[in-house]
C-alpha cells in the first residue's frame, strides 16, 4: 500500500475509514472486558451487601433470644411475637448505630472483597477469551497502521475517525494537513476543559464566599430573635 503521506484525497479517505473500522473492533473488544470487570464487581459487591444483612440479623437475633424469657408472660403468641420483633427492632437500631460509629459495614465490605478478589472460573474463562480478542486486534491494527506508514500515536482514541471527519469536509486535503487540524483542535478542546474547570472553581468559591456570608447574617438574625423572647 502508498504512503499515507503522499496519498491522495480519496485515498486517504479510504485509508482512514479501514483504520477508524479496525480501531473499533479494538475498542469494542476493550469495552466488552470492561463490562465484565464491572458485572462481576457489581456481583460481588452484591453478594457482600446481602452476607453482611444477613449477619446482622443473626447477630441482632442472637441477642434478643434472652428477652423470650421476659416475653413468656405474654398472654397469647401474637403479643409474644409482637414483643419478640419491638426488640429486635431496638436491638437493630442500636447495632446500626454502632456501625455508623465504628464503619463496621465498610470494614466487613473490604475483608469479603479481599477474600473473593478472584473471579469465578466462568468469569476468568471469560476474560481471558476477550483479553485475546483485545490483542489480536490491537495487533492487527498496529500491522495495518505499519503497512501505510500512520504513526501509532494517532491510532487510538477515535484519532482515525476524526482525521476522516476533517479531510471528508474539506478542512485538510493531505495526511499532514489534517494532523495540523487535528492537533489545533485537541488543543481547543483541552483548553476550553480548563476553561470550564476554572469557571466552575471560580463559581463555586464564590458560591461559598456568599453562602458564608449568607449564613453569618442569617445567624446574626436567628440570634437577635432568640434574644428578643
Amino acid at each position: 500500500m502508498d504512503d499515507i503521506q503522499a496519498m491522495s484525497k480519496e485515498s486517504l479517505l479510504d485509508t482512514l475509514s479501514v483504520l477508524d473500522k479496525a480501531e473499533r473492533i479494538y475498542e469494542g473488544a476493550l469495552a466488552k472486558k470492561a463490562a465484565v470487570n464491572q458485572r462481576w464487581q457489581q456481583q460481588t459487591n452484591d453478594a457482600a451487601d446481602k452476607q453482611y444483612k444477613r449477619r446482622v440479623l443473626e447477630i441482632t437475633g442472637i441477642f434478643t433470644l434472652p428477652s423470650i424469657g421476659g416475653l413468656l408472660a405474654a398472654e397469647n403468641y401474637f403479643m409474644l411475637l409482637v414483643g419478640f420483633l419491638i426488640v429486635w427492632g431496638v436491638n437493630w437500631l442500636v447495632y446500626k448505630l454502632i456501625d455508623k460509629i465504628f464503619s463496621i459495614e465498610a470494614w466487613y465490605h473490604n475483608r469479603y472483597l479481599r477474600k473473593h478478589n478472584t473471579a469465578s472460573p466462568n468469569v476468568m474463562n471469560q476474560l481471558q477469551t476477550i483479553q485475546s480478542d483485545i490483542t489480536y486486534n490491537q495487533n492487527g491494527l498496529q500491522k495495518l497502521a505499519a503497512t501505510v506508514n500512520y504513526p501509532d500515536r494517532y491510532l487510538y482514541n477515535y484519532d482515525p475517525a476524526r482525521l476522516f471527519d476533517i479531510v471528508s469536509v474539506g478542512r485538510a486535503d493531505t495526511f499532514k494537513e489534517a494532523l495540523n487540524v487535528l492537533e489545533t483542535d485537541k488543543y481547543h478542546d483541552q483548553m476550553k476543559k480548563n476553561s470550564d474547570l476554572t469557571y466552575q472553581s471560580a463559581r463555586q468559591a464564590e458560591m461559598e464566599a456568599r453562602a458564608a456570608k449568607g449564613w453569618a447574617m442569617a445567624a446574626s438574625f436567628f440570634a437577635a430573635n432568640a434574644n428578643r423572647r
